[in-house]
């Protein structure tokens, strides 16, 4: 049988707790943290950069993320963050399909413009390379490193975002060896 650990979580300006503060300075109270702050923390994590694309009623959508992760190998799945502002996340809902497109160094501009970066129309964004249909009916970039094609189980909603769970339909790899990532705000690439 499992073992559980208990967690406790102490309030901020407790004083309590060994956790550092943003001085650093273990014992200190916690200061309040304010959104800004907490988005430049955010800036430190490298993270792969995607490509999230959606197919169906709603029309053809697409637009670059970051917070994606697998779930399970058993049913395969993975999750997605997606902002509940955001066009594609009013298409997934009604598409109840997804596909995450992982991108290769040389997708920079691409990753740009699914941004918003340019103001391009989505049919602009989709003309800037190649896609292809897969499983779901998704757009799959044709020279991803990884495309993976989903259907949606589950959305969670926190804060601003939704969490969104989806079983793979679909998985297409390269053999390329070379990852677009993102850090402090820039790209960089990352080689195996």
């Amino acid at each position: 049988m499992a073992s559980k650990t208990a967690v406790t979580i102490k309030a901020a300006g407790s004083g309590a707790g060994n956790a550092p503060s943003k001085a650093g300075a273990p014992g200190d109270s916690y200061a309040p943290l304010d959104s800004a702050h907490f988005r430049e923390a955010m800036s430190r994590i490298v993270t792969a950069v995607h490509i999230l694309t959606t197919d169906g009623p709603a029309g053809r959508l697409g637009a670059t993320v970051s917070a994606v992760c697998s779930v399970s190998d058993d049913p395969p799945s993975i999750l997605v963050c997606v902002n509940r502002a955001s066009r594609v996340h009013a298409a997934i809902l009604k598409n109840r399909v997804y596909c995450v497109n992982t991108l290769q160094p040389n997708h920079q501009a691409l990753s740009d413009a699914f941004a918003g970066r340019g103001n391009l129309d989505m049919d602009a964004r989709f003309a800037m390379a190649d896609w292809t249909s897969l499983a779901t009916g998704c757009p799959g970039l044709k020279d991803a490193s990884l495309s993976i094609d989903c259907e949606v189980f589950s959305i969670t909603e926190m804060g601003t975002h939704s969490v969104i769970i989806g079983t793979v339909a679909d998985v297409r790899m390269s053999d390329e060896d070379r990852s677009l990532v993102y850090i402090r705000r820039g790209y960089h690439s990352v080689s195996k």
